[in-house]
C-alpha cells in the first residue's frame, strides 16, 4: 500500500525545511492513522538521525524495515545503510558491518543505484579497517572506485 497523504506530505515538507520537531509531530499523528507506514518510519528515523537521537531511531528504521514491502529495494537498501550509520555512532562496527553487507545484497544493481553502492562500499572498507580487516577493506574501497567511476561516466 502507497502512503501518499496530507499529514505525511506536510511532515515531509517541514523535514525538508529543517523544521524536524515540527515534523516528527506530523509524522507521529500520521502513524496513529497509518501505523504500517513504513516511508514515514523510515522519514523519522532521518529526522532522528539529524538531530544527534540515534537511540530514537534505530527502532523506527527497525519498524521502516519491518513494514517495507520486499519489491523496494532501493529504499530497503538505504534503510539498511542508515541502520549501519545508527549501529556506527554507537562503535558497533561488526553489527554496522552486517547491515552494509545487506544493503549491498538487496540494492538493485541497475545505473540508479551506483552512487549508492559506491557509499555502502567506502563505508564497509572503513570499518573493514577499523576492524583490522585490510584485505577486505581493500576489496571494499576497489568496490567502490570502481561504482564511483561507473556514476561518474553515466
Amino acid at each position: 500500500k502507497c502512503y501518499d497523504t496530507v499529514t505525511l506530505n506536510q511532515a515531509e515538507d517541514l523535514m525538508n525545511e529543517g523544521k524536524f520537531e515540527e515534523s516528527l509531530i506530523l509524522f507521529e499523528a500520521e502513524l496513529k492513522e497509518h501505523p504500517k507506514n513504513h516511508y514515514a518510519h523510515f522519514l523519522i528515523a532521518t529526522v532522528y538521525m539529524e538531530i544527534g537521537r540515534y537511540d530514537e531511531a534505530m527502532p523506527a528504521i527497525d519498524k521502516a524495515l519491518k513494514y517495507m514491502p520486499k519489491r523496494h529495494k532501493k529504499m530497503r537498501g538505504i534503510a539498511h545503510a542508515l541502520k549501519a550509520t545508527i549501529h556506527e555512532t554507537f562503535q558497533e562496527w561488526e553489527e554496522a558491518v552486517e547491515q552494509l553487507t545487506l544493503c549491498l545484497s538487496v540494492l538493485p544493481k541497475d545505473a540508479d543505484s551506483y552512487q549508492h553502492r559506491a557509499v555502502a562500499y567506502n563505508q564497509r572498507a572503513k570499518l573493514y579497517y577499523k576492524l583490522g580487516k585490510s584485505e577486505l577493506a581493500e576489496q571494499d574501497t576497489q568496490k567502490a572506485v570502481e561504482f564511483n567511476s561507473l556514476v561518474n561516466s553515466k
